[in-house]
């Protein structure tokens, strides 16, 4: 009897770490069971869709297939660049109708991709992340070209210090706390009127490390006792609009994650964009996945991928950790790669040696492809090929 008991129970807990098993490997949320395998998908390749979908039933039906293949070779993650610049691919109470999603800044929405992307994700088993870039309001630095109804226009022609100009684009201030309070305003109402797994912010923080851009900002802060040097109350600045996107993420659903994408070198990205991944990587509250860019071959001077790799392994540890993998320099030669120059040219299993060396290890829980539209590129399918051969 008693050696029946054992094996019923022995039963039971089996089916029941089962069912959590499944219960984690959910199509919602990346956890232990789920290893994220995601394509980025930028503005300029949503573009392509919605300039060339004239109704919704169009877009969905060309997005969904779009999704079901991606799902098919292997992904279960798509990440959409729904908001490029000061402006949304979706039904927005703070940003005009991007000019990339039907070819006019402000325009009327003729119907909503974010909301017909997340159904698609659904129907597809894919989980859907909505990629902002916060700080940046344009590409160029015409200010006259932005719509009367987008903010930073407004802002610009107030004269209040919320948006200035540098490297021939226009950007909001990080120094201001309007800028912060539309970040996280932005942020809010996509989690709370979308279906989407996660908020994800890429590489664009400080575009300068132009003394001038924020000097009144900072002159302020001195004059009012402020103690801190430019550099480092830059990066509060950008840090205090990170965890409180965080806090607003959380308090509008707890079950949606906010992820960040920074540039692979740490150092650039601490002392040039004034983005302390060091302290967003080690201290709560500030997100839940960081996913460093690392786009470079394995014999790099400067950034070896197998070591960049490591050291973002070694340097993480209070939230998850994933790696983006650039497909978009295969086929190419490397600029500045020094001895690793033509690797990514001469050789066409880039991607799917990167893919099998992060899965060795245990810190890394998934990757990140850049971009949607090279997995179509007829030069690439040797790689591309591989690329799913890896991911099997």
């Amino acid at each position: 009897m008693k050696k029946i008991l054992i094996c019923i129970l022995s039963v039971l807990l089996l089916c029941s770490c089962s069912a959590e098993t499944q219960k984690k490997s959910s199509n919602s949320q990346p956890s232990d069971a789920l290893y994220v395998k995601a394509v980025w998908i930028t503005y300029y390749e949503l573009q392509s869709f919605t300039e060339n979908c004239n109704t919704a039933e169009e877009f969905k039906e060309q997005i969904t297939d779009a999704f079901d293949n991606l799902h098919d070779k292997g992904f279960n993650t798509v990440t959409v660049q729904v908001r490029p610049c000061a402006d949304a691919f979706y039904n927005s109470s703070y940003f005009p109708v991007s000019q990339y999603c039907f070819g006019e800044e402000g325009s009327e929405l003729k119907y909503d991709p974010l909301q017909i992307m997340c159904e698609a994700a659904d129907s597809t088993k894919m989980r859907i992340e909505a990629w902002v870039n916060p700080y940046r309001v344009s590409q160029q630095k015409d200010i006259k070209k932005l719509s009367e109804n987008n903010i930073a226009k407004k802002w610009y022609e107030e004269k209040n210090g919320n948006v200035y100009i540098a490297d021939k684009a226009i950007y909001f201030n990080p120094a201001s706390e309007e800028v912060k309070k539309l970040i996280v305003n932005g942020v809010t109402e996509i989690v709370k009127n979308y279906e989407v797994d996660a908020i994800h912010f890429d590489d664009y923080f400080y575009p300068t490390t132009d003394k001038d851009i924020d000097k009144n900002e900072y002159d302020d802060y001195k004059n009012n006792g402020g103690e801190l040097g430019l550099a480092t109350w830059r990066r509060e600045n950008v840090s205090d609009m990170i965890k409180s996107v965080y806090s607003a993420v959380k308090n509008a659903n707890k079950n949606v994650l906010f992820g960040i994408s920074p540039a692979a070198g740490m150092k650039n990205d601490y002392e040039s964009l004034y983005a302390d991944v060091y302290k967003w990587t080690t201290e709560e509250g500030y997100c839940d996945y960081i996913c460093p860019q690392v786009y470079f071959g394995f014999l790099n001077d400067s950034l070896p991928f197998m070591k960049t790799v490591k050291d973002w392994r070694d340097q993480v540890t209070s939230c998850s950790l994933y790696i983006g993998l650039p497909l978009y320099k295969c086929g190419k030669v490397d600029e500045y790669a020094g001895r690793g120059e033509n690797e990514f040219k001469e050789n066409s299993n880039m991607i799917s040696r990167q893919i099998k060396y992060i899965a060795q290890i245990d810190a890394v829980i998934g990757y990140y492809v850049f971009s949607y539209s090279y997995l179509q590129d007829e030069d690439l399918q040797k790689e591309v090929s591989n690329l799913y051969s890896a991911m099997q």
